[in-house]
C-alpha cells in the first residue's frame, strides 16, 4: 500500500520514518567527518550543559507554536489544496538542507543541479515531454512559474516585433504589425539572413531593451503609428498571478484580455478565437494565451487540447505562431493517472492533460499534488529554443556557456534551493510518476471525491453542485427552491463560519464572481429557480487530496459523520 510512504495521521508509520531518519543522519554525519580527515580540528567543543538546556528550552517553546498550526495532515482536512507530504519526499528534502546547496551556479551545487535536471527529467516524462529535448527548471512556486513563462513569451514577442519594426522601417514588407510580431522563428532567422539584420539593430528597436517611453516614440516619429502594446489572453477566472506579471513586466493591466467561461467554469474556446480575432483587428500583438489543467477555485481543466488546436490551426494556415502556456500548477500531477495504467479522470480531462506536451511551456506545483514539502514549483518548455531568454551577467559566477542547466542568468530568481529538486527526486524514484506509483494515490482522491459527492447528493435534497467536476474538488451550496442568491449566499456563508468553529473538519469557500462565472452562476441558481441578486456564488468548497482514504470502511465512516454535520449546521 502507498499509504506505508506516509508518516500517517497518527504517526502510524513512525517507525520506519526514525529508521530512514537514522540512517540520513548517519550518512550526512559520515560524510563529513570523511571530508579531508586529515585537516586538523578547529577546535569545536561540544556544548556545554547550560547551551543543551537553552537550546532544548527554546525547541520546547518553538514546538509549543508548531502545535498550533492547522493539521493538514489529517483525513479530516478538506480544505485548499495542502495535505501530507511523503516520507520520501520529506527525506530529500532534509538531506539537501543538511548540504545547503544553492542553484544559481555549478560552483556551489554540481550535485543539487544534477538532482533538479533529473527531477526535471521525471516531471518532463510524467507530462508527456521528450526529457532529451525538454528544458525546465525549480521555484518557489506557481506564480514565479508563470512569470518564468511571461518572460520567455515577452523574449520571443519582442525578438519577433523587433525584426518587423526593422522590415518596415526600411521599406521590406507591407504586412501588418499583428503578422509580423507572430512570424516564426523559421521567418525571422530567414529575414535576418536575407537582409543581414544585426541583433544591434532589432536592439534599438525592441521594447524590452529601449523601454516603454522611447519605443513609443520611436513607432511613433518613424513608424507613423502607435506602440501595439501586446496583450496577455487569460481565462475569465484568471490566476492573481497575470495582473501581477503585467505590474512587473510594465505592461498596463488593461492588456490581461479575460476569456470568456462557459457554464462549466472552463475557458470557451470560441471565445479565445474572437480575443485573437479582436487583437488582430486592433493589431494588438498577443504576448501569449494561457490555458489552465486544474483551476484554483474549482479544480476545473480548460480544453487545452482544443486550444492546441486552434493555434496549430493559426500556424499552419495563417503562418501566426501564439505562445501557449498551461498552467498546471494544481492539475499537472494527475498526468500520473493515466501514464501505463487506467485513470478515473474524466476522458475530457484525460484529454486536455495529455496535450500538455504540444504546449510551449507548462507549470507545475510539486507542492500540491506532488506531496513534497513547500515551496516547490516547477517550469517546463519543450526544447531549448523554448527556454531562451534575455540572459544578464554576473563578473562573480562563472557563465555556463553550453547552457546545460538553469543558472542565475537564467532563472528570474537568483539564489534558488535545491529542496524541491531532492525531494521530486526522491519521491519520483520511490513513487513511479506512473499509474503504478504516483497515480494510484490520486485516482484513489478521485473515487473518494465521487464517493463524498455522491454521499452528499443521497443526504440532502436541496444540494446544488458546480457542474463538470473534472479532479477531486467539490463545490456545493444548499438552497430553498425560489430563494434569492443573496439569501442563499447568507446561508451558505453562516454554514462556513460553522464549520471554521468546528475542531471536526476543515473546509474552503470560494466566491465565483457573477461577471466571470456568468453562466456556470445562471445554471446553478436556475436549479432552483432562484434570482440572481448578488454579484457572486458562494459554495463550500472541499479538495480531497489526503493519501490516506485508500480504506473503504474507515473513509466511509468519515464522509458519514462529516455529512452529519453538515447536516446539524444547515438546520441550525
Amino acid at each position: 500500500m502507498h499509504e506505508s510512504l506516509f508518516l500517517g495521521p497518527h504517526g502510524e508509520n513512525a517507525e520506519f520514518f526514525r529508521q530512514i531518519w537514522g540512517e540520513l543522519l548517519h550518512r550526512t554525519l559520515q560524510h563529513r567527518s570523511e571530508t579531508f580527515p586529515g585537516d586538523s580540528s578547529p577546535g569545536i567543543t561540544p556544548p556545554d550543559s547550560e547551551r543543551i538546556r537553552l537550546v532544548e528550552r527554546e525547541i520546547a517553546n518553538f514546538f509549543q507554536i508548531l502545535q498550533q498550526e492547522v493539521p493538514t495532515f489529517s483525513n479530516r482536512y478538506l480544505g485548499h489544496m495542502i495535505s501530507d507530504v511523503s516520507i520520501p519526499a520529506l527525506i530529500g528534502n532534509a538531506a539537501v538542507l543538511f548540504c545547503n546547496p544553492n542553484l544559481a551556479s555549478k560552483e556551489v551545487a554540481s550535485a543539487g543541479l544534477k538532482l533538479e535536471m533529473q527531477a526535471i527529467n521525471e516531471l518532463a516524462r510524467m507530462i508527456g515531454l521528450e526529457p532529451a529535448s525538454a528544458r525546465g527548471h525549480f521555484t518557489s512556486g506557481g506564480t514565479v512559474a508563470n512569470f518564468e513563462a511571461f518572460w520567455r513569451a515577452r523574449f520571443r514577442l519582442d525578438h519577433w516585433l523587433s525584426m518587423g519594426a526593422w522590415l518596415l522601417e526600411k521599406g521590406h514588407t507591407s504586412e501588418g504589425i499583428f503578422a509580423l510580431a507572430h512570424q516564426g522563428w523559421n521567418s525571422f532567422y530567414r529575414q535576418s539572413e536575407r537582409f543581414g539584420v544585426d541583433i544591434a539593430e532589432l536592439a534599438e528597436r525592441s521594447y524590452v531593451v529601449q523601454g516603454p517611453w522611447d519605443i513609443a516614440s520611436y513607432y511613433r516619429d518613424t513608424l507613423r503609428f502607435d506602440f501595439p502594446q501586446p496583450v496577455v489572453l487569460v481565462p475569465g477566472n484568471k490566476h492573481y498571478s497575470w495582473p501581477k506579471s503585467a505590474n512587473v513586466f510594465g505592461i498596463s493591466e488593461k492588456a490581461i484580455w479575460p476569456t470568456a467561461l462557459d457554464r462549466f467554469g472552463r475557458v470557451c474556446i470560441a471565445s479565445l478565437r474572437r480575443n485573437i480575432e479582436k487583437a488582430r483587428q486592433q493589431q494588438r500583438p498577443v504576448m501569449m494565451n494561457v490555458s489552465v489543467a486544474g483551476t484554483t477555485e474549482l479544480g476545473t481543466v480548460d480544453a487545452v487540447d482544443a486550444a492546441c488546436d486552434l493555434f496549430d490551426e493559426y500556424r499552419r494556415q495563417e503562418n501566426i505562431d501564439i505562445w501557449h502556456h498551461v498552467d498546471a500548477a494544481y492539475g499537472g500531477y494527475f498526468c500520473s493517472t493515466f501514464r501505463g495504467g487506467s485513470s478515473l479522470l474524466p476522458e475530457r480531462a484525460i484529454a486536455a492533460f495529455g496535450a500538455l506536451a504540444r504546449a510551449d511551456s507548462v507549470t507545475l506545483d510539486p507542492h500540491k499534488l506532488g506531496f513534497v514539502p513547500y515551496a516547490c514549483g516547477a517550469f517546463l518548455v519543450r526544447d531549448a529554443q523554448a527556454y531562451s531568454v534575455s540572459q544578464v551577467s554576473a563578473p562573480y559566477l562563472i557563465e555556463d556557456k553550453k547552457n546545460d542547466h538553469p543558472g542565475w542568468s537564467t532563472t528570474l530568481e537568483g539564489s534558488r534551493s535545491a529542496t524541491g529538486a531532492g525531494a521530486v527526486w526522491l519521491s519520483s524514484r520511490v513513487l513511479p510518476l506512473d499509474a503504478s506509483g504516483h497515480g494510484a494515490i490520486l485516482n484513489q482522491t478521485l473515487a473518494t471525491t465521487q464517493q463524498l459527492a455522491d454521499k452528499l447528493q443521497r443526504s440532502f435534497d436541496n444540494i446544488y453542485f458546480t457542474p463538470g467536476r473534472d479532479t477531486n474538488i467539490v463545490c456545493f451550496t444548499l438552497a430553498h427552491t425560489g430563494a434569492s442568491l443573496r439569501e442563499t449566499n447568507r446561508r451558505t456563508g453562516v454554514v462556513i463560519d460553522r464549520f471554521t468553529g468546528s475542531p471536526h473538519f476543515a473546509i474552503s469557500r470560494t466566491a465565483l464572481g457573477v461577471k466571470s462565472y456568468a453562466a456556470m452562476v445562471d445554471d446553478v441558481v436556475g436549479q432552483w429557480h432562484g434570482v440572481v441578486d448578488d454579484d457572486h456564488l458562494l459554495v463550500i468548497r472541499m479538495v480531497v487530496m489526503s493519501p490516506y482514504l485508500g480504506d473503504a470502511a474507515t473513509t466511509d465512516a468519515l464522509l458519514d459523520e462529516f455529512v452529519a454535520e453538515l447536516r446539524s449546521f444547515a438546520l441550525q
